[in-house]
């Protein structure tokens, strides 16, 4: 018998348009199992993923399952159908959210095995190659100097200070 910390989920990783940038800050993780924030509050769950139509969906529908339940004999219905969106938004709003991103351009780049988000990422990370010296080094302009009319001399090679302080040049 497996102990909850035998227990195994596994962990999307979507990059964003255009690939990873050099910190990997834009990399997704994703976990695929239930979500009891969505269980519980569906509409704040996909505004916190920025599924603005899906939440305002749930929010009307809520809202109109919250009349219905008013009506004479109706008032289990309202009740049902609020569980029904919180278990529908519980166990496919993570796919959803992977959906929607894959619209926006993301890409699906790996399915990690691991227990959590962190050993996820400690997994992926560790595989990365490292960079070396040279490319994370930041290259250092090129000064020069250069005579200007009147003996005025520059070493500016983007040219800020063209202009003297009354705007000539």
């Amino acid at each position: 018998m497996k102990s909850n910390r035998d227990r195994c989920c596994s962990e999307r990783r979507l990059e964003a348009p255009g690939g990873p940038d050099r910190d990997h800050r834009t990399t997704r993780f994703i976990a695929d199992r239930f979500s009891w924030l969505a269980l519980l509050f569906p509409w704040l769950w996909f505004a916190i993923h920025r599924m603005w139509w899906i939440a305002a969906s749930v929010v009307i529908l809520q809202v109109a399952a919250g009349q219905v339940s008013r009506l004479d004999g109706l008032g289990i219905l309202g009740l049902l159908f609020t569980i029904t969106a919180g278990l529908i938004a519980g166990f496919e709003g993570r796919n959803l959210l992977q959906r929607h991103l894959i619209a926006k351009g993301w890409t699906l780049k790996d399915v990690i095995v691991a227990r959590d988000l962190s050993t996820a990422e400690e997994m992926y990370f560790s595989n990365l190659p490292e960079q070396d010296d040279a490319y994370m080094a930041v290259s250092q302009p090129e000064w020069k100097t250069r005579d200007r009319v009147g003996g005025f001399m520059t070493n500016d090679p983007a040219g800020s200070f063209q202009f003297d302080l009354n705007g000539r040049r």
